[in-house]
């Protein structure tokens, strides 16, 4: 309480100055002039009564703004600051006011935005846990089986590697444009970069590939392409059991064919959708959802799109179409 009343004074130093300086100055007056001292006593008193009772008023007011502003600096974080707030006594605190107002707000609007960050990574990596424990599942049957094919074997911890591969690239993915590189790329050396990645598949699935034209350039960002690359043909050959994949490359169109199990019609609007894994991703619990919808965030970051047709038994033609200028500009 003492150090509240220190500071109430202090703050009104100007005030009780200038009382004082207004009392002395009038019993100065009476004193050159030789007046009765009882009107000026009168006044004295009369007046430090109102400045006394003033001060009790205004200390009791001010201990009150005082906690209040104490409860916003431990609670300065809540959504519910501002029904907290003294009231404003002059057009100055109002104006502070609205400022810490709009500050809260701001403060308010990046946590929830933050909150909502965290929970969509942990859905997400709910969703890519499923997706990865297929093929631990599977390598963990081939080892107690104790006769495990080592092909296969080998097959099986690829799969486990590229769905860590996968979402290391989801987390890197939210980086902004300074982390792209965009050049002039050969296409043919790009794919066949891709493809060798993947021969061991085409080989244990007896799959047959067939490259198309691939002469050509474009601008790209070579990490993000391949990426995108990687998912595409990881799809085709995880949903094609025999058969070919044709890849071809024309006016500044990439396609990838397969002649796989196909996607729905119905499904098809929602391939590239968070999560949304379709009739056959449901079926065979092999997807999560993550991979196409990565690949469309990625194409738009690099200034490509990403086209998907297909038919149930027939197979599916996913398009990378390329900007003709550098993104951005």
């Amino acid at each position: 309480m003492l150090k509240f009343l220190g500071s109430f004074i202090y703050e009104r130093r100007v005030f009780y100055l200038l009382y004082l300086l207004i009392i002395g100055l009038s019993g100065f007056t009476f004193y050159l002039h030789t007046f009765s001292w009882e009107p000026f006593l009168d006044q004295a008193l009369f007046t430090g009564f109102l400045v006394v009772l003033y001060s009790i008023i205004a200390f009791y007011r001010y201990i009150q703004k005082q906690k209040s502003l104490k409860l916003l600096v431990d609670n300065v974080v809540q959504a519910e600051t501002q029904a907290i707030f003294p009231k404003a006594e002059t057009q100055e605190e109002r104006y502070y006011q609205e400022m810490v107002h709009q500050l809260l707000a701001e403060t308010n609007r990046e946590r929830i935005k933050a909150q909502q960050g965290k929970q969509e990574v942990f859905d997400d990596f709910g969703l890519w846990m499923h997706q990865i424990k297929t093929p631990v599942a599977a390598l963990d049957l081939l080892i107690q089986s104790g006769n495990g094919n080592p092909q296969e074997m080998k097959a099986e911890l690829f799969k486990v590697n590229e769905y860590l591969q996968l979402m290391l690239n989801y987390l890197r993915q939210n980086l902004d444009n300074q982390d792209l590189m965009i050049q002039e790329l050969q296409v043919d050396a790009v794919v066949k970069e891709v493809l060798r990645k993947y021969a061991f598949f085409f080989s244990q699935k007896n799959l047959q590939l067939e490259l198309k034209q691939l002469e050509g350039t474009v601008l790209s960002d070579k990490k993000w392409l391949i990426f995108i690359l990687e998912q595409l043909l990881f799809n085709a050959i995880k949903y094609t059991s025999d058969g070919k994949i044709s890849i071809a490359f024309y006016g500044q169109q990439l396609t990838i064919q397969d002649t796989g199990i196909g996607i729905r019609a119905e499904d098809l609007p929602r391939v590239f959708e968070k999560g949304y894994t379709g009739y056959n991703g449901r079926e065979q619990q092999r997807a999560s959802g993550l991979g196409l919808y990565l690949s469309r965030k990625v194409a738009d970051k690099i200034g490509c799109g990403l086209a998907i047709e297909s038919e149930i038994g027939v197979g599916t033609t996913v398009s990378i179409f390329f900007p003709k200028k550098r993104p951005m500009e």
